[in-house]
């Protein structure tokens, strides 16, 4: 007797939705704006620059009269004390006339001619540069910042948004059949 066997197979389906999005409403705004401006102040002191040219004009001869006298008595100072020296140091040439030298020869010829020469050399003037002062500027800046100030109202956008969906379920469930059918056979030993 033959075994028939019969099967049939599962067939899975499903049905489909697509997404959908949906918009009602532009969202359009009309703008409605207050808007007070930025103000920059500004205040600026210019910077100055001095120049001090006493010094050069008095090394070119030029001074005032404070500087001159100064100068004068300076230099009156300096002569007086050459001589209190020329004199003191030739007072001492004749405490040693002793030693067989003239000093009255010498001394002749040397305050006669001697004292008097002079030698003179160029130079630039003004030697020294002017004195130069910087006093720098300022600025002085006060900000004040403006604003917006925003009062628009925008309209409202209704979106409506169906998802994807899918159902599944079964077209036909499977199975297995079994049959038997009677045969003519024989068993022989």
């Amino acid at each position: 007797m033959p075994i028939q066997i019969s099967t049939t197979p599962a067939v899975l389906d499903w049905n489909l939705s697509k997404a959908n999005l949906s918009q009602s409403g532009n969202g359009a705004l009309t703008l409605e704006l207050q808007i007070q401006k930025p103000l920059l102040e500004m205040q600026t002191t210019l910077p100055k620059v001095q120049i001090d040219q006493s010094q050069p004009f008095a090394e070119a001869g030029l001074k005032g009269i404070k500087a001159f006298m100064d100068e004068a008595v300076i230099l009156g100072r300096q002569i007086v004390s050459e001589g209190i020296d020329r004199i003191v140091s030739q007072g001492n040439d004749f405490i040693n006339i002793h030693t067989g030298a003239d000093p009255i020869s010498e001394q002749a010829l040397y305050n006669a001619y001697d004292m008097f020469e002079k030698s003179f050399n160029y130079g630039t003037i003004p030697q020294s540069r002017p004195s130069i002062s910087l006093q720098e500027g300022r600025v002085k800046t006060t900000f004040n910042p403006g604003s917006v100030n925003n009062q628009s109202a925008p309209r409202r956008v209704q979106m409506d948004y169906t998802p994807w969906q899918i159902n599944y379920y079964m077209k036909q469930y499977n199975s297995i059949t079994y049959s038997m059918q009677p045969s003519n056979f024989k068993f022989t030993v």
